[in-house]
């Protein structure tokens, strides 16, 4: 029986999961790459562009530098000329016994067709693999999908480099379009059939991992019904444009928590205001992810969380978020930076959802009050009749107070105080949102289908490409730094980045949408033409972080700094109440005859200690017993003889906490911090015979 049959039956029976996908009659796997001249072709980036180029003669000083074997150095550049050439890979099912078959077609950027043949087939006879000669200069090879061959296809400008492994014809080095535009260049394009894909995949997952395996065959993005994921890039004069197209995708998308009939109309963009620098709107449920994640784990998570909480989690919290989630940066929430950023969450019932968050803040407080000695909190108050809370770490200069509310149907949370009460105003007043910004009109207002958006993406790259200027620099600096070498110091000579005037200058936005075409899940993405232009605008929101940074050292350095002055001032009067303690027996010893009391009873009926004195800061004791605790029974010549090395009393809480250190009180009435090994030598000592047993000490 072939490896893979004709039919390419791969029965998998996975709990109710059967995968069988047919023979693909498409390719499972094309690439296309139009090489990397056409990968941005705008004026902005010819400087980067050029030292890019470069790049391939510094990987060619490698081989000396690292003292490489000429074979490894040699496959590096081959790498480097046929990922930056024109580029085409085919993967093709076949009825042959290898079941499918490779296509790999390049064209270098600088070598020839028939050089980079040459160059590969000398790589070949350096390594001993076997080959033969064709009349056309080309070479045959022996593989297990069959026949292999390496050629070189066309004349002139037109010819490439081909290799085939099985039976196939070489792959072409056109650029499908797919759903692009008309007008639009394409320079990458992709179609992968899943389908296909995970049914040859899918049985080695299965032995390898088979929990994972599980989860992952349920998820509709594995088996005969598997969508097809074909997707194209291109460039206008002045816009980079991207198509993705998701073919009989309602089942996968649906396994990953996005409902088919959740979308976005206009209205429910309305919570962002007309100043909005970055938008994200997508469809967002708890309710698939945590389903997933049980099945993974075994366990009723939430069931679990509810009777921890006494709130019902699932029902609650976990049920009652989305369908729809909005996140934005603007102006009107803080000056359109990381600290402005906002999320509004739909929710189904906010009442039911304010009772749990009520019942979960009193039990994070009461945690936090215990375990955080009062350094965390979440604090309340009223805003516009909102009760809006925030999350606090008094006597900690930590840069940040998360904030949120449930207002209008919806949880808003903010990075800030001010951010929060600037989200809550816009729901207040939507009047003015950012369906009136023009920018966003620009890059999202084409591609809003009247059936409306599954989701939607805005970033108002003219901005922010101005924020992220400074960022850019450094790193073109360190594409010119990687490109050149200490052989070849002016390799680069000139600035990668365009003055900052013509930078910025007819910058566009950039927007994605996202919809339902029938089955099919469709992505369009519209943006600025220059790559630096779009990293200068990913990278604006580093300009915030900047900011952070100061204070945020600041408080790391401050943290361990209030811990270790918390802890000396526990230290301080756990020794002050053991010295207490000790001076409160000898006071006892002088009004009896030297004689030591019997119990702290004793003491306090006498007035000469209160039971606060025998609480240490450290307590209460893990074992249930004594804090401070006296050696009783030692008789008194021996506990009054002032003796600098007789021990008399300790704080065992303080031992029992910290495992290595306590106060230790001795007969001349000196109290001591020691360590565990410390306390050891003492206890070693003859005279201090018993003290283990009546003082309670643990063995160390």
């Amino acid at each position: 029986m072939p490896l893979m049959t004709r039919t390419f039956v791969a029965s998998l029976v996975l709990g109710s999961i059967t995968l069988t996908p047919a023979l693909a009659q498409e390719p499972l796997l094309e690439i296309h790459c139009a090489g990397l001249d056409a990968w941005s072709s705008s004026p902005k980036d010819a400087a980067a562009m050029g030292a890019i180029h470069l790049l391939g003669d510094r990987l060619g000083e490698l081989e000396h530098e690292l003292d490489m074997l000429p074979e490894e150095g040699e496959l590096i550049r081959l790498g480097w000329d046929v990922l930056t050439g024109e580029m085409a890979l085919r993967v093709q099912m076949t009825d042959d016994e290898a079941g499918f078959a490779v296509a790999l077609s390049s064209r270098p950027l600088d070598a020839g067709a028939a050089s980079l043949r040459d160059r590969l087939l000398a790589l070949a006879t350096a390594s001993g693999m076997p080959f033969e000669a064709d009349d056309a200069g080309g070479a045959l090879f022996g593989t297990p999908m069959g026949p292999a061959s390496l050629r070189v296809v066309g004349e002139g400008d037109a010819a490439m480099t081909c290799l085939t492994m099985g039976e196939t014809d070489p792959a072409s080095l056109d650029v499908p379009r797919y759903d692009l535009p008309a007008g639009a260049t394409p320079f990458f394009s992709m179609r992968a059939d899943l389908a296909t894909i995970t049914g040859m995949l899918f049985p080695f997952l299965q032995m390898q991992d088979p929990t994972v395996a599980q989860a992952v065959g349920g998820s509709g993005w594995v088996g005969p019904d598997a969508p097809t994921i074909q997707a194209a890039a291109g460039f206008t004069d002045d816009a980079l444009l991207s198509v993705t197209r998701i073919i009989n995708a309602k089942a996968a998308m649906s396994s990953s928590g996005i409902d088919p009939e959740t979308v976005f109309m206009p209205a429910h963009l309305r919570a962002a205001p007309e100043d909005t620098v970055r938008l994200y709107a997508f469809p967002f449920t708890l309710e698939s992810l945590v389903a997933q994640f049980e099945a993974v784990v075994g366990a009723d998570v939430l069931g679990e969380l509810s009777e921890e909480f006494g709130v019902d989690v699932r029902a609650q919290i976990v049920d009652n978020l989305g369908p729809r989630m909005l996140v934005y940066q603007s102006d009107s929430t803080g000056g359109g930076g990381l600290l402005s950023s906002i999320l509004v969450a739909e929710l189904a019932d906010a009442d039911a959802f304010i009772d749990a968050h009520a019942k979960l803040v009193d039990k994070f407080n009461a945690v936090a009050a215990d375990e955080a000695n009062g350094y965390l909190r979440i604090a309340s108050r009223e805003h516009n009749g909102v009760e809006v809370y925030t999350l606090t770490t008094p006597g900690l200069p930590i840069p940040l107070e998360l904030s949120w509310a449930v207002a209008h149907g919806t949880l808003v949370v903010g990075a800030s105080p001010t951010s929060l009460e600037g989200a809550l105003a816009q729901l207040d007043n939507p009047a003015h949102s950012v369906l009136e910004n023009p920018l966003f009109q620009q890059a999202v207002g084409g591609m809003m289908p009247a059936a409306g958006a599954s989701s939607i993406t805005f970033a108002d790259t003219p901005r922010l490409a101005r924020r992220g200027y400074g960022m850019t620099s450094l790193l073109t600096s360190a594409i010119a730094n990687g490109t050149r070498s200490p052989i070849s110091p002016d390799r680069v000579t000139t600035s990668l980045m365009p003055p900052f005037a013509s930078f910025v200058e007819g910058v566009r936005p950039s927007g994605t949408v996202a919809s339902w075409e029938g089955d099919d899940y469709v992505v369009r993405m519209s943006a600025d033409r220059s790559f630096l232009v779009l990293v200068a605008s990913a990278t604006a929101s580093l300009s915030d972080v900047q900011g952070l940074i100061a204070p945020a050292v600041g408080a790391g350095m401050a943290l361990p700094a209030l811990a270790r002055a918390r802890e000396s001032a526990r230290q301080v009067k756990s020794a002050t109440l053991v010295r207490a303690v000790m001076q409160g027996v000898i006071i006892y010893g002088a009004n009896h005859n030297d004689a030591m009391p019997e119990s702290f009873d004793v003491l306090i009926d006498e007035g000469i200690i209160t039971p606060e004195m025998l609480v240490s800061p450290f307590g209460p004791a893990s074992d249930g017993g004594q804090d401070i605790a006296v050696w009783f029974a030692l008789p008194g010549e021996q506990a009054f003889a002032y003796e600098a090395d007789q021990i008399v009393a300790i704080d065992r809480a303080m031992l029992l906490e910290t495992g290595y250190l306590t106060s230790v009180g001795f007969a001349d009435n000196h109290v001591e911090l020691l360590s565990t090994w410390e306390l050891e030598d003492y206890l070693n000592m003859p005279k201090n015979d018993g003290a283990r047993e009546a003082l309670g000490i643990p063995d160390l």
